[in-house]
């Protein structure tokens, strides 16, 4: 049950924290002041994520947990060829969806997050 949790929390994190963007788009989170240096924190811009791409590839992550998990902690594999082919449905999703593979490659947290351990 529990690798079950936290795989629908590796699918489903990506499309809240989207949600959340769109919440508090612009807003100031967080500032931290370090001598004369001041960073603030503020909400991701989501106007440049594909709502359409995201949700499809959270319909095939549901589909395919285990690969989405993987992928999760190891986005390097979007792009391995060998990773693919021990994942064939992986592979003919990246060859239906190109745009996708390469939105991924470019930025993968749009579209896989690490779930928080347990006591984060």
């Amino acid at each position: 049950m529990n690798r079950i949790s936290i795989t629908l929390l590796a699918i489903a994190l990506p499309a809240g924290l989207a949600a959340l963007a769109f919440a508090q788009e612009g807003r100031t989170l967080g500032t931290v002041v370090n001598g004369n240096t001041t960073i603030e924190f503020k909400a991701a811009d989501s106007s440049d994520i594909d709502l359409q791409k995201l949700q499809t590839w959270s319909t095939f992550a549901s589909a395919h947990p285990d690969v989405a998990h993987e992928l999760a902690y190891k986005p390097s594999l979007i792009n391995s060829d060998s990773y693919t082919r021990k994942h064939p449905e992986l592979g003919e999703f990246f060859s239906a969806h190109p745009d996708i593979r390469e939105a991924m490659a470019e930025n993968p947290g749009n579209y896989v997050a690490i779930p928080p351990r347990p006591g984060e």
